[in-house]
Parts: C-alpha cells; sequence; structure tokens
C-alpha cells in the first residue's frame, strides 16, 4: 500500500542522474517484490520506518528494522517483503549504477543525520512536484554523495579490524611495508586482510597505502624537498619508482608538481 507517491518523466534525460520515483509505503503478509520479474532499469532504495522487513539475496536473507535500508539494482536477482512494513523509497536512474561498488547492499543502523537528510529530500520532492530535470539532477547528486558517506560510515563501524588496518598504514607510512608484515600482527591470512579492507575502503590495503604516500609527498614537496628525499620520507626506497607512482596518481612528475608549485 502506498501513502504517498510522486514520479517524474523527461522527454530527453541526458544522461544525467536523477530520481525518477519517490513515496511512502507499507507493507503486510501480501507484500513481496521478486525482482527478477520487474522490467524496469533503476536503482531502488527502501529505507525502514518501522516494522519489520527482509532481503533475500543469493540464499541470504537479511532483517531490515527501522533505521536499516537496501539499495538493489532492478532487474535483479534479489527479492524484498514485509509484515507491518513501514517504508520510504527512491527511485534513482540507473546512470547512478556508476558509482556503487555492488549492485545489492544492506545497511543496518544508520544514523539520525542520514534520516534527516532523507527527510529534507523528501520534503524538497513533494514541494515542488513539477521540478526540471536540472534541479531534480541537483538534488539528487547531492542526496547522493550524502548517501555515499553514509554507506562508508556504517561500513567502517561495521569493521572495527578494517578501522585498525587504516590506522596502522597511516601510522607506519614511512615505514616498509608488504602485505605479509602487515597480515602478521592482526594474525590474517593476506587474501583475509585485502577481502576486510576492501569491504570497508574499497580499495587493496596496499592501494591505500601508495595513494596515502603520495597524499604525504605533497606537503615534503611544496617545503622544497628534493624527490629523492621525499621519496624515502614517505616510505619509497626507489626515487624512479616513487616518480612512477607519482605520475600515476596525480598526472604528472613530482619534478613537475614542485615546478607547479613555484609558480
Amino acid at each position: 500500500m502506498q501513502d504517498f507517491f510522486l514520479r517524474f518523466y523527461y522527454l530527453d534525460h541526458q544522461n544525467l542522474p536523477f530520481i525518477k520515483g519517490l513515496g511512502k509505503g507499507r507493507g503486510g503478509e501480501e507484500y513481496y517484490w521478486d525482482s527478477s520479474n520487474r522490467k524496469d532499469h533503476q536503482i531502488i532504495m527502501q529505507y525502514t520506518l518501522s516494522g519489520t522487513g527482509y532481503f533475500l539475496s543469493s540464499g541470504k536473507k537479511q532483517t531490515l528494522q527501522k533505521g536499516d535500508f537496501f539499495l538493489a539494482e532492478t532487474p535483479g536477482k534479489f527479492a524484498y517483503y514485509g509484515t507491518d512494513w513501514s517504508f520510504l523509497y527512491l527511485e534513482f536512474s540507473p546512470t547512478i549504477r556508476q558509482w556503487l561498488p555492488t549492485p545489492s547492499q544492506v545497511f543496518q543502523q544508520s544514523s539520525d543525520k542520514f534520516y534527516q537528510q532523507l527527510q529534507g529530500l523528501f520534503e524538497q520532492f513533494q514541494n515542488q512536484p513539477d521540478l526540471s530535470l536540472l534541479e531534480n539532477a541537483r538534488l539528487t547528486f547531492d542526496f547522493f554523495l550524502a548517501l555515499k558517506q553514509e554507506m562508508q560510515l556504517l561500513k567502517v563501524e561495521q569493521n572495527p579490524l578494517a578501522k585498525e588496518l587504516k590506522n596502522y598504514l597511516e601510522n607506519h607510512f614511512s615505514e616498509d611495508i608488504s602485505l605479509e608484515m602487515l597480515a602478521e600482527p592482526f594474525k590474517l591470512s593476506t587474501f583475509k586482510l585485502i577481502r576486510v579492507f576492501e569491504e570497508a575502503y574499497h580499495y587493496p590495503p596496499m592501494a591505500y597505502l601508495r595513494k596515502y604516500r603520495i597524499s604525504k609527498s605533497l606537503e615534503l614537496l611544496w617545503q622544497g624537498k628534493s624527490v629523492a628525499e621525499t621519496a624515502a620520507a614517505v616510505g619509497f626506497s626507489n626515487s624512479n619508482y616513487f616518480a612512477k607512482v607519482f605520475k600515476a596518481e596525480m598526472g604528472m612528475t613530482p619534478t613537475e608538481y614542485k615546478e607547479i608549485e613555484r609558480i
């Protein structure tokens, strides 16, 4: 049952991200959506206000209660249903998919701040039912940034080990660190270590370390340190390799960066 529903149609969506529809609904014993039968291509977000919902994917059933939400791409091999389930839902254009790490995810115990942002978005759309495409896209993109931030925070909160790994890398970035050396103090296999870190931060740990080292090198180069001095200070034993990684990350060599900073 739907308490309210808004839908937006645009003849030319210009491949922009926008919200196709949003609403508030309630599910009872008859409420069951099998996404494999849906024809519309979109990304659904469904946020639980009260009651209990269930998200079924790959044989795994996850429970959704107040403050929990799921994101999923339709059509897809998943289903969702609930009893006495009250929720808000958004239907995003499929352009949003490029910014999601995986198409189907459940997030639990979201923050009050995120709920207020979601409520604010609904109020803006309800107050402006004739939104232009560009205004819709602007509101959609602003909210999606808040959504991405919330997803990241929840992933980290639910995975404290990943946060410990990240802190270790940031505190020891200037040292010689290999994947095997990183795994040892945490008593993890390298496979488990990579999986834990990627689930929270969407990068393998050594890729994150490279990015962090390059970010730390910028200030040293700006201060006038030589390329060799900077490379050693941020954990690279070889300045040529440092220059290669720097260019891959920054699109220019360390020397070119130093020249720009002098201008």
